[in-house]
């Protein structure tokens, strides 16, 4: 015990240099599990944002239209974790209308549902932010906030939609969607299936059948079951997303990587006030071993001294995160929400990373901490008096 209290005495007596190391743990734990913190969120809300319409797996016929296509959703729907089934057409075409900006032309991404399930299966009536989802004539549709207040529409106007093949159809906006995906809701419209089926001439057919799940990250396990019971190909949205999911990984990876080399600085502080702390307490060391403290001991005491610093940078840092993280949370901050597509900031972290954090920063502590109690716990006594 008596380790202990040479430790914290040393610790006491050099406060500045304390304080020092102890905001330089800090301040790298603060750093890492912030940045952990908002970059998992980030990752989540993009994910969550591109399945808000978007399925979690994609059932096909290799591209050769479905007929059959109620008899396959029964059967999907029958599998154990399956939310829903819904069949879809979808197909590229270009929208007009003449509105209070002048005349506008763009490129949509057409996407003809049967609305009944698609209430369902992906709560899209929960995406509604004006008007309503209650389709009553096949050429009533829904659209995208952001393209809605580009056209600068009203709700019951009418447009032109043009399909590939050059056919018209006039459609009225009954509806405004907002998926929190930004290239959703400024290049979709949700149209009646029967509607896109009439436009493109394709008969009582669908080119797949959408399936959304209760858990996501099933995926591959249900997208199995579905070809075996229905003979179909599957894509989840792990495949349709891949190389987004790459880099988010590589990116969240690379910021870890860079914001640790905080956390090793923090480390090379303690180390250094350590160096300096054994090179003063030279004497004092030596009148320690001559009364009988030994190599063990004089190690002890300087461990002691680097691991309470970093606990108290761990514990310090640990606290700032937390504010940090909860203030984002709860409140918005304009200057990044309204360069984003966000209303808040996402916070994600779990106590397994933030254990992973601490348990890091107490290896790189112990680390930089053994070496200078080492060299003290080397020194001989005539060595450390000699120049007394």
């Amino acid at each position: 015990m008596i380790e202990f209290f040479i430790a914290k005495k040393h610790i006491l007596e050099r406060k500045r240099q304390s304080i020092i190391a102890i905001l330089g743990v800090a301040i790298g734990v603060t750093v890492l599990t912030v940045s952990i913190g908002i970059a998992n969120g980030l990752d989540k809300n993009m994910v969550d944002s591109i399945l808000s319409i978007s399925s979690h797996v994609v059932a096909t016929k290799n591209g050769e239209a479905i007929d059959d296509y109620r008899e396959l959703q029964t059967q999907i729907e029958s599998i154990k974790g399956v939310k829903g089934a819904v069949p879809q057409i979808s197909t590229q075409g270009i929208l007009k209308y003449s509105g209070i900006f002048g005349s506008y032309v763009s490129g949509v991404k057409i996407n003809g549902l049967d609305f009944d399930d698609a209430k369902t299966a992906m709560n899209i009536d929960k995406k509604i932010v004006a008007g309503t989802m209650e389709i009553k004539k096949p050429t009533e549709f829904l659209i995208g906030k952001e393209l809605f207040d580009q056209l600068g529409a009203k709700l019951g106007d009418r447009i032109t939609v043009v399909s590939a093949d050059n056919r018209e159809m006039h459609l009225t906006i009954v509806g405004v969607f907002q998926s929190g995906y930004y290239e959703y809701d400024t290049t979709m419209i949700i149209i009646p299936l029967r509607a896109v089926q009439i436009l493109s001439y394709t008969g009582d057919t669908v080119t797949s059948l959408e399936v959304f799940l209760d858990d996501v990250y099933s995926a591959n396990k249900v997208a199995g079951q579905i070809q075996m019971k229905t003979n179909m190909s599957t894509r989840t949205w792990g495949d349709l997303n891949r190389n987004l999911l790459a880099a988010l990984s590589l990116e969240k990876t690379v910021m870890i990587l860079v914001f640790s080399l905080i956390v090793i600085i923090a480390g090379f502080v303690v180390w250094v006030i350590l160096n300096m702390l054994v090179k003063e307490k030279t004497r004092d060391i030596g009148i320690m071993r001559s009364m009988g403290f030994s190599s063990k001991n004089i190690m002890r005491i300087f461990m002691l001294e680097g691991l309470f610093l970093g606990s108290f940078g761990i514990v310090v840092g640990l606290s700032i995160s937390g504010g940090i993280l909860w203030y984002v949370k709860d409140n918005a901050i304009n200057q990044i929400t309204n360069i984003y597509y966000l209303n808040k900031i996402p916070v994600e972290i779990t106590s397994k990373e933030v254990l992973v954090i601490v348990a890091a920063n107490i290896v790189i502590i112990f680390l930089s901490s053994i070496f200078p109690a080492y060299k003290a716990a080397k020194l001989e006594v005539v060595e450390a008096l000699k120049y007394d």
